[in-house]
């Protein structure tokens, strides 16, 4: 159980590392993604507006008042275009370290000119054909290869020009970045697994240690119990020999046999909670699904109760035999206790999906404590709802927790639930 809890505990800490890298990493490559994007399209639309070319006043040259001689001050690109904020990224520099060309094209799409002359990588055929495929595309702005692009021909008028702007540096830089980050993630996520592996191991031995000596103690507790459990069931036979047998007698030897159920539970409990698991064999849960209700439909009937079955036959799965008969048991039992007299009990069993679904319906007293919505509290040690605790039933509410620690131990799920408070139903499902 400790080794469960300790492994759910790397996993809650590593899918929360994971979920935190994956967000600072996603965010700091999507920022300079569409950083390039963004700053190619501004290129484009200052392109676009002189006719796929520059300014030639860009950045501009001033005269300082005094200086008598010119010199360079880079002017905001802004004051070209009346656009704040716009270009603010640009530096004097910008028109000599962008590589772009142009195509364009006249109302019936053909080619009227191609500009190449400020890239090298590009020959005039193969910006046609990149203008080409962009016009049949009909698409506005994108990307063909590492050439951003803005398509002025996307609308209902043929005529117009296509701009293409090398974002290859950029791209390769993005790149990357993104293999750099996920290594480095990759790398502290690795780092992050062998911290948490070690010291949970610690922080964990504190409650392993406590955990196994509860389990010695329930042992111990069983073992010491048993003797004086047999005196007092002696000392009962011995005085029901002399004559003296009475309610009261009676009385103690249910009590003792209650108490030394109840240890037994404790212990078995205590076991089913291991990580060890047994070796499981294929078993016909129909067959023990039939087999226990038939043994248990005589005391349902002498109360006052029906049962009805619903078996599906050759639904097999791997597991231990007495534990699933154990599991079938119990659950009988449980309804037996609780279901209103007169009441219902349904049991059925089918396969879907690979996996055995078996489901016990029964009614249950008016103020049983049973409320609509899920009841897994129901499989907690000990627990009975509180009207149950003064009904006679003789339950020690912990029979519903083995049903779970052997569903557990099989690798299954188990559900507790009311639709009207005047029933319940527990859905088992085995693979």
């Amino acid at each position: 159980m400790i080794r469960r809890l300790r492994r759910q505990f790397i996993i809650v800490a590593m899918c929360s590392t994971f979920a935190v890298l994956a967000v600072i990493v996603g965010s700091l490559n999507a920022a300079s993604y569409l950083g390039i994007v963004r700053r190619a399209d501004r290129i484009l639309d200052m392109l676009a507006e002189n006719e796929g070319r520059f300014p030639e006043d860009y950045p501009g040259r001033e005269r300082l008042p005094g200086s008598g001689r010119e010199k360079d001050r880079h002017r905001p690109v802004q004051e070209f275009f009346g656009a704040p904020d716009a270009f603010l990224e640009f530096t004097p520099e910008t028109p000599y370290d962008t590589r772009f060309f142009s195509v364009r094209l006249d109302e019936r799409g053909e080619v009227v000119s191609v500009d190449t002359g400020r890239i090298a990588a590009v020959e005039t055929g193969e910006a046609i054909q990149y203008a080409q495929e962009i016009r049949k595309a009909r698409s506005g702005s994108g990307f063909v290869g590492s050439y951003r692009y803005l398509n002025q021909t996307a609308g209902e008028n043929a005529e117009g020009r296509i701009i293409f702007v090398d974002c290859g540096r950029d791209l390769a830089a993005f790149r990357n970045l993104l293999f750099t980050s996920a290594g480095v993630s990759l790398i502290g996520l690795s780092a992050v697994f062998a911290l948490v592996f070690v010291f949970s191991g610690r922080v964990f031995a504190p409650v392993e240690e406590s955990y196994r000596k509860q389990k010695r103690f329930i042992t111990d507790a069983s073992h010491e119990l048993k003797t004086p459990l047999t005196v007092i069931s002696a000392n009962v036979d011995i005085l029901e020999l002399e004559g003296r047998e009475s309610q009261w007698t009676a009385s103690i030897r249910n009590q003792v046999k209650r108490l030394g159920r109840l240890t037994e539970q404790m212990v078995q409990l205590s076991g089913l909670e291991e990580e060890e698991r047994p070796v499981f064999v294929p078993c016909d849960l129909s067959r023990i699904v039939a087999e226990t209700a038939a043994v248990f439909d005589p005391m349902v009937c002498a109360g006052g109760r029906s049962l009805k079955l619903e078996v599906e036959q050759g639904v097999i799965c791997r597991g231990d035999g007495d534990k699933l008969v154990q599991m079938v048991e119990l659950l009988l039992e449980n309804a037996l206790k609780y279901a209103s007299d007169p009441g219902e009990i349904r049991l059925s069993l089918k396969s879907a999906g690979g996996r055995a679904r078996l489901v016990l319906w029964n009614t249950v007293e008016e103020g049983s404590g049973i409320e609509p919505g899920s009841l897994d509290m129901l499989f907690e040690r000990f627990y009975r709802p509180d009207a149950s605790r003064n009904s006679g039933t003789g339950g020690s509410g912990i029979g519903l927790s083995i049903v779970k620690a052997i569903v557990r131990q099989h690798g299954g799920k188990i559900t507790a639930k009311s639709e009207d408070g005047r029933s319940v139903s527990f859905e088992i499902s085995l693979p």
